[in-house]
């Protein structure tokens, strides 16, 4: 039996949160769910998870540094940015932060687990079957 895969949802907004772990814990997936960075830096579990989930507009803090504040903590993690304010700039600096993608909300299920399964999977093109 395979163990669960650990993946951390960081977002101020409580039904935001809330909504994308449902449909991860539909998946299969172990979800840990926090409302700001200092929260996840905090969090034991972010030493387990293989993705982080990441509002782009958390309070006292911007995406790219919100992204890498994680990726300092954990170099190999990969971050998902998700966010209601889509530009080219915000897309731009989060993935120089080191961001894998940036998701723009609204968002369907299937465009998250797709992003969700690619980054499981490691690498662009790939797609890993959830747990």
């Amino acid at each position: 039996m395979t163990p669960p895969v650990d993946v951390l949802v960081v977002d101020d907004e409580q039904v935001v949160r809330e909504a994308i772990a449902l449909v991860l814990r539909d998946e299969g997936l172990r979800v840990h769910t926090v409302p700001d960075i200092e929260t996840a830096l905090a969090d034991p579990a972010l030493a387990a998870c293989r993705l982080a989930i990441c509002d782009l507009m958390l309070p006292g803090v911007s995406g790219a540094e919100a992204v890498s504040a994680l990726r300092g903590a954990r170099p190999d993690l990969p971050v998902l940015v998700i966010t209601g304010y889509a530009t080219p700039a915000h897309a731009e600096r989060v993935r120089a932060a080191g961001a894998i993608e940036f998701l723009p909300k609204p968002f369907d299920d299937a465009e998250l687990l797709h992003l969700v399964r690619r980054a499981l999977a490691g690498d662009d093109a790939g797609e890993e079957k959830l747990p």
